[in-house]
C-alpha cells in the first residue's frame, strides 16, 4: 500500500470550520498538508478533480443545495475522475435513517458519521485504502463489463488474499452473472453461505435461482429477507426483479415504489419505474415517475438533450389517452422548442420522430406519415428508448408491416446494461407492446371475419365498423365504410354530436390517406355529404 505521504486528497464541505479539522487531522495522520486539498462545492470540487487526480476523496453527503454527495459520486464516475484505486469517502452528520440509508445504497469506500476522531478516520481510511490497491483489478473489471478477466483475476488472487475471500466470491458471483451462467453464479454463492450466513450471498441466490427459472425457491429466500431486513433497498429490488422474471409487473412495480419511499431519489430505480409503467401502459404514473426522475437529477449529467426528448415522448404517450391532451400536446412543443437546432445527427432524428406523433396526435395524418417512412427507409434510431417510440407509434397507426421491422431493431437496440433490473425493464417494454399489438391483431382478425361473413344487420355491422377505428383509427377503408356506413343507418345509442365528431375523424383520415383520384372515383363527396345530411333535423 501507498504510504499516506504520496497520496493526494480532496475534501469536500460547504462548512469551512470542518474542512479546517478534517485538513488539521489528516496532516497529522501523515498525509502532505501540499497534497490535501479542500472545496466547498460540488463544482469547485468538480473543477479540481478535472485538472488534478486524487487517490481519496471525503465527501459530505449534503450541500444543502445543488447535488448531494450521491449525486458528485456519481459526476465523478461518469466523467471518469476516479481511478479504479480510487477511494470515495462519504461522511454525514445526520445519523438519520433517511440520511444513512442512501448512503448504504450507493455502496462508496467507506462512509463516516461526524463526528468522527483521528484514530477512526486513518483505520477506516487504511482499509479502504489496502482493498482498492489489492484489489484494483476486480475493480476495473466491473467497470469495464469485462468478466471473463474478471473472472480469472478472482482465481489468481483469492490464494493469496485469504483476508477478502468474501470480497473476491461476491466478484466472482457477479462476473459469472454477467456472463448468464447462472449454475455457476448459484454454487458460489451456496458455497459462501455454508462458510458464512451473508445478505448479500442469500440475495445472489435468489438472483441466480429466478435465472435458472426456479422462482419459487427464489422467492422463498427473497421473502425471508425481506420480513428480517424490511428496509433494505436492494432486498426490495431483488424481489422486483424476481417479480419481473414471473411477469408479474404489477408486482414488480409495487416492490420498487415501496424502495423509492424508504430511499428516495436513486436514479436508476425511478427510471426503471417509469419503464415498467409504460409496459403496462399506465402513461400517467409513468409520467409522473419521470418527472420526479427529472427533478432529481436536475444539477447532474442526467439533465441532458436526451432526458428532455424521454420526457417528450413520455409526455406524448400519456396525452394519447388523456382528457387534457390539448395542454399535454402544447407542453410536450414547448419542451421541442428548448431542443430544437441541434447540431447532433442522432437528436435530429429523434426530433423528427416526435414531430411525427405530434402531427399525428393533431390529426395530419399525412405528415405524420411522410416523417415516419423517411426515418424508416434510413433506419436511424441508434438506441432503445427512440427506437421503442417509433415501433410505439406504428402500432397506433396500424402499420403493421414496418411495426414487425421496428420491433426487431427494439430488440438489436436492447444493448447490454450493468443493472440486469433496467435491462429486464426494458425487455419488460418491448414484451408489452409486442403483446398489445398481437391483441389488437387478434381482435381485428376476429371483427373482420364478422363483417366478411356478411351475417351482421346493416346497424350492427356500422357499430362494428365504429368499434374497430375505436381500437385502429387510421385504418382508412374502416372509416371510409363508416362514412358510407352513416348514409343510410344511425349507430344505436349515439348523438347528433358524437355522429358528428365521427364523420369529422372519419373524414380527415379519408382524405389525407387515400389519393384524391381513389375519392373521384367513388363519389366519395357524395358519401361525405350523405351523412352529414343524416345529421339535419335529428334530435338526441
Amino acid at each position: 500500500m501507498q504510504s499516506f505521504q504520496t497520496l493526494k486528497l480532496l475534501v469536500i464541505d460547504d462548512a469551512p470550520t470542518f474542512l479546517f479539522t478534517i485538513k488539521s487531522m489528516l496532516v497529522k495522520l501523515g498525509f502532505l498538508e501540499v497534497n490535501v486539498l479542500t472545496a466547498k462545492s460540488a463544482k469547485l470540487a468538480l473543477d479540481l478533480a478535472s485538472n488534478k487526480q486524487f487517490d481519496v476523496i471525503i465527501c459530505d453527503f449534503n450541500f444543502g443545495t445543488g447535488m448531494n454527495g450521491k449525486q458528485l459520486f456519481e459526476e465523478f464516475k461518469h466523467l471518469k475522475l476516479l481511478t479504479d484505486e480510487s477511494v470515495f469517502v462519504l461522511v454525514t452528520g445526520d445519523n438519520s435513517a433517511a440520511t444513512v440509508r442512501p448512503i448504504i445504497e450507493l455502496k462508496p469506500d467507506e462512509y463516516l458519521l461526524k463526528p468522527f476522531n483521528a484514530i477512526t478516520l486513518k483505520q477506516r481510511l487504511s482499509m479502504a485504502i489496502r482493498r482498492r490497491h489489492k484489489l484494483a483489478g476486480l475493480y476495473a473489471a466491473e467497470r469495464l463489463l469485462d468478466a471473463e478477466q474478471g473472472l480469472q483475476l478472482c482465481d489468481e488472487m483469492a490464494p493469496f488474499h485469504p483476508e477478502y475471500y468474501f470480497v473476491i466470491e461476491r466478484f466472482r458471483g457477479v462476473f459469472l452473472t454477467i456472463l448468464q451462467r447462472h449454475e455457476q453464479a448459484k454454487s458460489v454463492y451456496q458455497s459462501t453461505l455454508a462458510k458464512k450466513d451473508l445478505d448479500w450471498a442469500k440475495v445472489g441466490l435468489a438472483n441466480s435461482l429466478a435465472n435458472l427459472g426456479q422462482i419459487t425457491e427464489a422467492e422463498k429466500i427473497i421473502n425471508q429477507l425481506l420480513i428480517a431486513s424490511p428496509n433494505d433497498t436492494q432486498v426490495k429490488t431483488e424481489a422486483a426483479y424476481i417479480k419481473l422474471k414471473d411477469s408479474d409487473i404489477p408486482a414488480a412495480i409495487s416492490h420498487l415504489e415501496l424502495a423509492s419511499q424508504i430511499v428516495p431519489g436513486n436514479s436508476e430505480r425511478e427510471l426503471i419505474i417509469v419503464n415498467l409503467c409504460l409496459s403496462v401502459e399506465d402513461y400517467a404514473q409513468a409520467l409522473a415517475r419521470y418527472r420526479l426522475y427529472l427533478e432529481i437529477n436536475k444539477d447532474t449529467y442526467r439533465n441532458n438533450d436526451y432526458s428532455k426528448l424521454s420526457l417528450i415522448r413520455v409526455i406524448l404517450y400519456q396525452a394519447r389517452f388523456a382528457t387534457n391532451k390539448a395542454a399535454l400536446l402544447e407542453e410536450a412543443k414547448h419542451h421541442l422548442r428548448s431542443v430544437i437546432g441541434t447540431e447532433n445527427e442522432a437528436i435530429t432524428h429523434e426530433i423528427e420522430l416526435i414531430k411525427a406523433h405530434i402531427s399525428m396526435e393533431l390529426g395530419f395524418y399525412r405528415s405524420a406519415i411522410s416523417l415516419l417512412k423517411n426515418l424508416h427507409n434510413k433506419e436511424c434510431f441508434q438506441h432503445f428508448y427512440a427506437t421503442y417510440h417509433y415501433a410505439w407509434l406504428l402500432n397506433i397507426m396500424s402499420v403493421e408491416n414496418e411495426f414487425n421491422q421496428a420491433i426487431s431493431w427494439c430488440s438489436q437496440n436492447l444493448g447490454y446494461e450493468s443493472n440486469q433490473i433496467i435491462f429486464a425493464s426494458k425487455v419488460s417494454m418491448l414484451e408489452g407492446l409486442k403483446s398489445h399489438n398481437e391483441d389488437k391483431k387478434s381482435w381485428l382478425k376476429e371483427q373482420y371475419l364478422m363483417v366478411k361473413n356478411g351475417d351482421l344487420d346493416k346497424v350492427t355491422l356500422l357499430e362494428t365498423y365504429l368499434a374497430i377505428n375505436e381500437t385502429a383509427p387510421l385504418l382508412k377503408t374502416v372509416c371510409l365504410n363508416i362514412i358510407k356506413s352513416l348514409t343510410y343507418v344511425w349507430p344505436r345509442r349515439y348523438g347528433v354530436v358524437q355522429v358528428k365528431e365521427i364523420i369529422q375523424r372519419c373524414d380527415n383520415v379519408v382524405r389525407q390517406l387515400y389519393v384524391e383520384d381513389e375519392l373521384l372515383t367513388i363519389n366519395y363527396q357524395e358519401y361525405y355529404q350523405s351523412a352529414l345530411d343524416k345529421c339535419k333535423g335529428r334530435v338526441d
